[in-house]
């Protein structure tokens, strides 16, 4: 007969892969998402991008109730979120959904954080890292962005019916409002990793 013990220890690591496995799954769909947005299927984007969120907050919900993480887990889960918002950017933009130059400013703000991470792992001690707010607040606002943008994609009559859609009043609060945070964010981040290095 199996211990208690042992069985415990069996699921966590069942489990534990499973979160994993969440993670890997979400990667993958990004470019099935990129595809169904290209292709002009905003339904179809609108539900792929909801289940990747889906997967995100479950996978997480594993990983804290287990009360333990992967390093796969670890390195895995936010390149899994940036590769989704990042390809979101870029496609709505390639497809005249976004500015141009709102993708710029998040894809730009993502190169920064990546940057600045990497070179703080390699000087400084990396339990130290960690998002800030404002960083956690501009991350709401982009999801946001992306599903409002989606939304209008996937059903344009309903959105040029309600007023909204390119060009309109609501487009322009939406974009100003995520190119703010962004902006702001991104020059947060830059300002705490000069400090830190003048610092050091």
């Amino acid at each position: 007969m199996v211990s208690p013990s042992a069985r415990e220890r069996f699921d966590e690591a069942r489990l534990i892969n499973i979160a994993n496995g969440l993670t890997a799954a979400r990667v993958l769909l990004v470019p099935y998402f990129a595809f169904l947005l290209i292709s002009g299927r905003g339904k179809a984007a609108l539900l792929v991008f909801a289940v990747c969120g889906a997967t995100d907050v479950l996978d997480g919900v594993l990983a804290r109730w287990l009360r333990q993480r992967t390093l796969v887990g670890t390195l895995l889960d936010p390149i899994a979120d940036k590769l989704l918002m990042a390809t979101a950017f870029i496609v709505l933009s390639y497809v005249h959904i976004v500015p141009l130059r709102l993708a710029v400013m998040v894809i730009s703000r993502d190169i920064i954080i990546l940057v600045g991470s990497f070179l703080y792992l390699l000087l400084f001690d990396a339990s130290d890292i960690r998002a800030t707010g404002l960083s956690k607040a501009n991350t709401a606002v982009q999801v946001l962005t992306v599903i409002y943008f989606l939304a209008i994609a996937a059903f344009p009559a309903e959105a040029m019916a309600l007023g909204t859609g390119r060009g309109t009043v609501p487009d322009r609060i939406v974009t100003m409002i995520c190119a703010t945070t962004t902006v702001v964010s991104g020059l947060q981040y830059l300002y705490i990793g000069i400090r830190k290095l003048s610092d050091a």
